[in-house]
């Protein structure tokens, strides 16, 4: 009797464990199948750095890119703001000697004047106006104004420091590439976005809209597609400041003839030499 008991124990122990052995293996394709990936997507902020090192690592020169995570979203509102992360770029608020605004304005590369850096959109060439005069005859040159580019329709900018064949000729300095976003691009068939805004300004106490809206489309095959993206923005700017518009002079001690003293170095013969302002002037730009 005790022999038998030992035989059935024996085959109840050995079909346990064949059953256990079969579940697991039924069960062990199911886990390596939750756990197999095909590709891996990166987005954000990192998907969008991880982008311009790519573009970086594949270009044949020297350049610098900054790409934007989604739509308008590059790292700073301004795009001229956005460049000076970059090494050997420089910004400025101001074209020439008008003053310094809130903001960044022009760009330039190595430490050298704006005028010597050909900004291209698309590859192509463009050119800007400058509204104070001695930026017209002190600052001629390839210098264009950055407040005209919103960050909305940049896909990334491309600093290029070394010359090109492909490169448009005129960036004695370098060149900066501002690359817009193009249909075929966009993951999805129909997009569509908007955003709306305001800036405020302390200084003159007004606020301002800031408008966009972007419609997207393209096939299935990915072969056609359209783009059309409208904005609006609008600035309030002022300036408060003092201004020395005809140069400094220097206090003479003789008259034209050489030989009469003049009455500042009769009076004051210790003011010789001295330096003094012309057409001091206190300045309210609007």
């Amino acid at each position: 009797m005790t022999y038998r008991r030992s035989i059935l124990s024996a085959a109840i122990v050995t079909c346990l464990g064949v059953a256990v052995h079969a579940h697991a293996q039924d069960a062990q394709p199911t886990g390596t199948q939750a756990t197999d990936l095909d590709t891996v997507v990166v987005t954000g902020i990192r998907g969008s750095i991880e982008k311009a090192l790519d573009a970086k690592r594949d270009a044949a020169t020297h350049v610098e890119v900054v790409t934007a995570e989604d739509i308008g979203k590059l790292p700073a509102k301004n795009v001229a703001d956005t460049l000076r992360q970059l090494p050997g770029v420089n910004i400025a608020s101001s074209s020439a000697s008008e003053g310094g605004f809130d903001e960044a304005d022009r760009v330039s590369l190595r430490g050298t004047n704006p005028s010597l850096t050909q900004t291209l959109v698309n590859g192509h060439t463009i050119g800007t106006g400058d509204w104070f005069v001695l930026s017209q005859v002190g600052n001629v040159g390839r210098s264009v104004s950055y407040s005209l580019y919103p960050s909305e329709i940049v896909d990334r900018v491309v600093v290029h420091k070394t010359s090109e064949a492909k490169l448009v000729e005129g960036g004695t300095a370098g060149s900066v590439n501002i690359i817009t976003r193009r249909p075929l691009q966009f993951a999805e068939p129909l997009t569509i976005q908007g955003s709306i805004g305001a800036v405020h300004s302390d200084l003159p106490g007004d606020t301002k809209p800031q408008l966009d809206a972007l419609l997207n489309w393209r096939n299935d095959e990915g072969t056609a597609g359209f783009l059309v993206q409208v904005f609006n923005e609008q600035r309030s700017l002022r300036r408060d400041g003092q201004e020395v518009v005809g140069g400094y002079g220097t206090i003479a001690e003789f008259e034209a003839d050489g030989v009469t003293r003049t009455p500042v170095a009769t009076s004051n013969p210790d003011l010789v030499g001295v330096l003094y302002p012309n057409l001091i002037g206190a300045a309210l730009f609007e």
